[in-house]
């Protein structure tokens, strides 16, 4: 009898554990990866798939910006999320170093090869977009995700005016008034529709970023040399929207870029569209990967 008691305990404890599933990002255990030799890099992985979906963050940001996603794809089988926490911001080190594009690809390529992640599909937000788009320019192969991002286009055409006010925006973060600056830039953000909640969260974590990083983040993003006009010729889809003062031309723009490009361009959406519009979002992510 005491033998069957200890039997029936032991499988209501295995049930249990069996049952236990993170429900937020934020119950998913850290770790870090390592990039020149003491810069730690903060990320999350949840699921073991054979495909692998990397969340890269915009300026200011952290990997919570993905809440969202967490929730819409864990359950989703096959696949492996990775979330990133970039170098100066988040739980990341944040060393007085150039903050480059190089640099950033740097890291997220240190936490995919810890994870031993061969191909993969980047999802960028915002400054994620060309960080992930460096990643692909040093070799690793993958489709790439582009979430409103951010681009420079020195493809020969440029007006002088045009690059006066690329480099005016990224000397905007050089000064000690670098945080009453993010606070204006997140207020731009916000789209007609954009409920305050997500404006509420942007304001509570993009002003506390250290203006060192900022600045050499921001002044090295619009750098020339980090700007190619080659193609990928991965797929791509871009998700972007008007409130963020697109060209007319935007999607001719993205096609030059992106041979195999599936584009949408919203209207009333603000900046953080996966987050203002989680549920469409996930949608068209889940569409993307199975094709």
């Amino acid at each position: 009898m005491k033998e069957k008691v200890c039997l029936l305990l032991l499988l209501a404890v295995m049930l249990a554990g069996c049952s236990i599933k993170q429900e937020n990002l934020g119950d998913v255990a850290s770790e870090f990866a390592t990039v020149n030799d003491s810069v730690r890099v903060h990320y999350k992985t949840y699921g073991d798939g054979n495909k692998t979906i990397c969340f890269v963050h915009g300026f200011g940001c952290d990997l919570n910006t993905w809440e969202k996603q967490f929730e819409g794809l864990r359950d989703e089988k096959g696949l492996r999320l990775l979330f990133i926490d970039l170098p100066g911001y988040g739980e990341s080190s944040k060393p007085h170093v150039e903050y480059t594009l190089d640099f950033f690809a740097e890291a997220v390529n240190a936490v995919l090869d810890k994870e031993h992640v061969g191909t993969v599909v980047l999802v960028g937000h915002s400054l994620g977009t060309p960080v992930c788009r460096q990643v692909l320019m040093s070799g690793r192969q993958g489709d790439l995700v582009d979430i409103d991002g951010v681009y420079c286009f020195y493809d020969g055409t440029e007006t002088a005016e045009y690059v006066e006010a690329v480099n005016q925006f990224g000397h905007a973060f050089d000064g000690p008034d670098c945080s009453k600056v993010i606070t204006g830039f997140v207020k731009s953000l916000a789209g007609s529709e954009t409920p305050q909640s997500i404006t509420d969260y942007a304001m509570s974590v993009m002003p506390k970023t250290p203006q060192y990083v900022a600045s050499s983040t921001m002044r090295n993003l619009v750098e020339r040399k980090w700007w190619s006009q080659r193609p990928l010729h991965g797929r791509v889809m871009v998700i972007c929207t008007q409130n963020s003062g697109l060209d007319p031309d935007n999607r001719q723009k993205m096609e030059r870029l992106y041979p195999h490009l599936d584009y949408a361009e919203l209207t009333t959406c603000g900046h953080f569209i996966h987050m203002e519009q989680p549920e469409m979002f996930n949608e068209k992510l889940k569409t993307f990967i199975k094709e």
